[in-house]
């Protein structure tokens, strides 16, 4: 792909990555807002709709722990593609569930897929760019990472007011898709 992109190349690596950070980042934030409604709608507790995002932390904290180990025994592409196949599931499936088992587990699932995606920026701009222009790759990168959790719950608030809790989760499917036909 280098020799067919030349220079380029890792700009668009970056800027694939960056996308798929971006939604698993706004994954971990929108569901805050949906929370009463999903609370509301399973006949839960505050506390036990608060296992969502609870989930999902533990499962972030967890899966980035073997993301060494990930990308030493299946690659760069394949360890990302994967991550980001099962966010793009966890997010159709938390939506279209009809049980809160269903939705935990699929907040667990967008969890591990964050939790091994967060660590592969860095891993790239070191791999992918000289030492001379990394400062500007890291710098690029965080500029665009810094927006998702500042606009995920604004956005998450107006996508629960205007169709349910249900859409929150199909939030990461635009950015899940731009970012594999990237990869």
């Amino acid at each position: 792909m280098q020799a067919r992109y030349g220079a380029r190349y890792r700009w668009l690596l970056l800027l694939s990555v960056m996308i798929g950070t971006m939604a698993s980042i706004m994954s971990s934030t929108i569901v805050n807002v949906a929370i009463p409604d999903m609370s509301q709608h399973f006949t839960l507790g505050q506390e036990r709709a608060q296992w969502v995002t609870s989930g999902f932390m533990v499962a972030m904290t967890v899966s980035m722990l073997t993301t060494p180990w990930l990308l030493a025994r299946y690659g760069y592409r394949r360890t990302y593609v994967g991550t980001m196949l099962l966010l793009l599931a966890g997010g159709v499936v938390g939506g279209f569930s009809g049980s809160f088992a269903l939705v935990l587990g699929a907040r667990v699932a967008e969890g591990l897929a964050a939790g091994v995606v967060q660590p592969i920026p860095a891993i790239i701009i070191m791999r992918a760019f000289a030492p001379h222009e990394q400062g500007r790759a890291s710098g690029i990168f965080g500029m665009g990472v810094v927006l998702a959790p500042a606009i995920g719950p604004s956005i998450g608030g107006v996508l629960v007011d205007l169709f349910g809790w249900r859409s929150i989760f199909f939030m990461v499917v635009p950015f899940c898709l731009a970012s594999l036909w990237m990869a």
